[in-house]
């Protein structure tokens, strides 16, 4: 199931059961850090990569007009997936990145000179009418709350309970949010019986607080050596 460049939301909770299934499975495509791993250690050319640090991987997305870096802490990091889906294990914790252009889900928002906040607020809008009507065939209970980054930028934090019916073990689907030039950035993840909400909402907090935002493309060979001499991204 394609998300790069879909028309459908940018989360996919099926995509996301699917992948988490298959990983578990014997003989599952899943790639671990250990200690002794390359730095480099998962790429999609022109998209994105992932390069391994002391305190887990710095993630790295050039698309057009922004390219972006996340710091992902975790002492054992699982890339899943087929490698168009971005879909992590952190630590054991599902997570996913992704970013989808505004003008997916609010094609007019700049030409009505909406604001970031309104931008947040039309997306999660738009995210869980789809989940609910495409996806789960169930009608959802949303709660939402405004956040400020760090750096004092606008972020929203949202979330839902998962159906029963759904099955599974996630209790919770939790997402953060922010806009950065003309595209929205979204980290997700889910609260299950290891982990809490506390803990899933801090940990989106806290690794959104990483994000580095560039208008011109980074030069992940440039990132990889600062890390390898130890300066950091």
């Amino acid at each position: 199931m394609r998300i790069f460049g879909s028309r459908n939301p940018a989360l996919l909770i099926v995509a996301l059961l699917v992948v988490l299934l298959a990983a578990s499975e014997p003989g599952a495509r899943s790639l671990s850090i250990p200690a002794d791993s390359p730095d480099l250690i998962a790429q999609q050319a022109d998209v994105w990569t992932a390069l391994k640090t002391d305190d887990g991987i710095l993630f790295i997305w050039n698309r057009k007009d922004l390219g972006f870096t996340l710091s992902i802490k975790g002492r054992e990091i699982k890339p899943l997936g087929d490698g168009e889906n971005i879909f992590f294990a952190v630590d054991g914790l599902p997570f996913q990145i992704q970013s989808l252009p505004i003008g997916n889900f609010a094609p007019d928002a700049r030409k009505n000179k909406l604001d970031d906040k309104g931008i947040l607020l039309a997306h999660r809008d738009w995210e869980s009418k789809f989940i609910a009507d495409e996806l789960l065939h169930h009608k959802l209970v949303v709660q939402s709350s405004n956040v400020n980054l760090a750096d004092g930028s606008a972020a929203l934090n949202w979330q839902f309970d998962v159906p029963k019916e759904v099955g599974g073990d996630a209790k919770k689907h939790v997402y953060l949010t922010v806009v950065r030039k003309d595209y929205l950035i979204l980290l997700n993840s889910v609260v299950n019986d290891a982990a809490s909400e506390e803990t899933v909402r801090k940990f989106l907090l806290d690794t959104m607080n990483t994000l580095k935002a560039s208008d011109s493309p980074l030069d992940v060979k440039k990132l990889q050596e600062s890390i390898r001499k130890g300066s950091g991204p």
